[in-house]
């Protein structure tokens, strides 16, 4: 297995769930096996600050015959999980490993990752991901309303897109229409707070650069880091 950068998307060969940060791919011709970093780099046991009481051991496949959701993004467990034998919850490779906090570089944005939401999510407009399942959200820090958005609406968000073709697998680049990306930016628009500095001071250029930005956060937070592909291309949709 070789460790190769950020480029086109995949599907890991472990836990089934989309990736598009650094990965490590089989070198032998014949064989497609890819893993993200952290199902190639897993922990035979692990631990989680949401989760006091459980004490996760990895797994290939989910022990048990009865389907498994993550209780991260509530999504199925189809590969390599973390499960808890104790307290029954599942979490993916990945889920497991999301950065508690997020923040641009110039430090005007910050998100935390939750497990209880303060706001139903911008996108579903829910504070749980399905019935029963609450699932971890990024929530805007600061003064004023907290603005919510579930791992699991970023993942589906992603993979609608994925499947319409708007990412290209034959190059290394994120291949979205300049439309697409705006329709995805309005989208998170409602995350910056309303009334505050940004609309204050900014068109709606800047609002929508905002907008993009905490996007970019997230998608990198969740799926890898794939902020260098796509800088040009925001860059191109802010200033237009």
């Amino acid at each position: 297995m070789q460790l190769k950068p950020p480029g086109s998307p995949f599907r890991c060969s472990g836990c089934q769930e989309v990736g598009f940060g650094r990965s490590y791919h089989c070198q032998n011709k014949n064989c497609g096996y890819i893993l993200h970093e952290e199902c190639a780099n897993a922990d035979s046991h692990a631990s989680h600050r949401f989760f006091h009481r459980s004490q996760f051991e990895f797994y290939e496949k989910a022990p048990g015959n009865r389907v498994r959701y993550c209780d991260a993004c509530g999504k199925d467990v189809l590969g390599f999980v973390y499960h808890c034998s104790l307290t029954g919850y599942d979490l993916h490779p990945c889920c497991l490993y999301l950065k508690d906090s997020i923040s641009d570089e110039e430090g005007q944005i910050s998100l935390q990752l939750c497990e209880k939401v303060p706001s139903v999510c911008v996108k579903c407009n829910h504070r749980n991901v399905v019935d029963g399942v609450k699932g971890w959200s990024y929530v805007s820090s600061g003064s004023g309303r907290k603005y919510c958005y579930h791992v699991s609406c970023v993942k589906q968000l992603i993979l609608e897109n994925l499947n319409r073709g708007y990412f290209t697998q034959e190059t290394n680049s994120i291949g979205m229409s300049d439309r697409e990306y705006s329709q995805l930016a309005v989208r998170s628009m409602e995350m910056v707070p309303s009334g505050g500095s940004w609309r204050r001071s900014g068109t709606l250029r800047k609002y929508t650069k905002i907008a993009v930005l905490i996007f970019k956060l997230i998608f990198s937070a969740v799926f890898g880091n794939p902020i260098t592909a796509i800088a040009a291309l925001v860059e191109a949709l802010v200033s237009d």
